[in-house]
């Protein structure tokens, strides 16, 4: 779609500041012989640099403004690469409000492109040992107040924060401020017996790339938090264009999540439609984060628009959920 006219882009940094920056981490002047442009929005600017005659041949030069800097806080002292999957962070560097990380450069094959059942079982199980591994964390994690953290007993709170900005803006009625309500604490009880884990929080397949044999999750972000890791599995088989050829293993993925995990498939199958929903609540909650920022637009269309899309899909999730 189109981007909104409204958005500022990110105006990269000078040159001569990422030419010191690539001294700085190759120990020597070094020649870019070609560039990629991969995304260049209003909060990040993101290339590929390929690098002649030094090592590493490539990297992922990533430019973002707040609150996408938390993603540098969360390679270098969450994140392990091992576990999440995840990119190495080489190096950052900060320039005004810009931060600048040099990352590893995973290549360009989204598993939305190449799934197939494989990959697909692959990734049931990779997600359910990493939500595993950091069950294990969440108390050292809440310690580091890096994360924010969303339990269930907590939803009703959070929805009351959230519909009193949108009231305040004139953008929701009364009665879609009771139903958001209402959908928190008919959510709530849904979640209760779920683990508490690290949450990718934006895991669709165009976040997933394939390198050989393994897979790899990008751009831990704002939306990476503490919570019922079931929306990571919710996010990754719901049918979205941003899941691609992926959407056709979902039994694929949640049976190889499930059985991973030691979780009976049917208890998860009707969980899922629940965690998905809360997805959706928090994609909301984005929406409100970058309206409280000023941001009025968004990469499809003005935000309060998409506030009110999303508003209603809410309420009609409400009506969907059965007593």
């Amino acid at each position: 779609m189109p981007e909104d006219a409204s958005l500022t882009l990110l105006t990269p940094v000078p040159e001569e500041k990422l030419q010191a920056w690539l001294k700085e981490f190759y120990g020597k002047k070094v020649e870019i012989e070609e560039r990629e442009l991969l995304r260049h929005r209003d909060l990040s600017y993101v290339e590929r640099l390929k690098i002649r005659d030094a090592l590493p041949t490539s990297l992922i030069y990533k430019q973002v403004l707040p609150p996408w800097d938390i993603e540098q806080d969360l390679h270098e002292r969450i994140l392990i690469p091992s576990i999440t999957n995840s990119a190495q962070l080489y190096m950052a560097a900060h320039f005004g409000e810009v931060t600048a990380m040099f990352m590893e450069d995973l290549g360009n094959v989204q598993v939305k492109e190449v799934a197939t059942k494989e990959i697909a079982q692959r990734l049931g199980e990779d997600l359910a040992k990493m939500h595993r591994s950091y069950c294990y964390r969440t108390d050292e994690l809440v310690q580091m107040g890096i994360l924010s953290t969303l339990l269930p007993i907590d939803y009703v709170e959070f929805s009351v924060k959230l519909t009193r900005k949108l009231s305040g803006w004139k953008l929701v009625s009364r009665s879609q401020v009771k139903s958001l309500k209402t959908l928190a604490g008919t959510l709530a009880p849904k979640l209760a017996g779920e683990p508490f884990s690290l949450v990718h929080g934006d895991l669709y397949a165009e976040n997933i790339i394939k390198r050989e044999q393994r897979l790899f999750f990008i751009d831990w972000s704002w939306f990476t938090m503490l919570g019922v890791p079931l929306m990571d599995l919710a996010t990754v088989t719901m049918p979205h264009q941003k899941n691609g050829a992926l959407a056709r293993y979902r039994e694929d993925i949640i049976d190889a999540y499930c059985y991973e995990a030691g979780r009976d498939v049917q208890d998860v199958r009707r969980v899922l439609p629940h965690a998905e929903t809360l997805s959706r609540l928090l994609f909301l909650n984005w929406l409100v984060e970058r309206r409280s920022r000023g941001i009025t637009g968004t990469t499809v269309g003005p935000v309060d628009k998409l506030i009110a899309t999303i508003v209603d899909e809410l309420i009609e999730r409400l009506a969907a959920i059965p007593a």
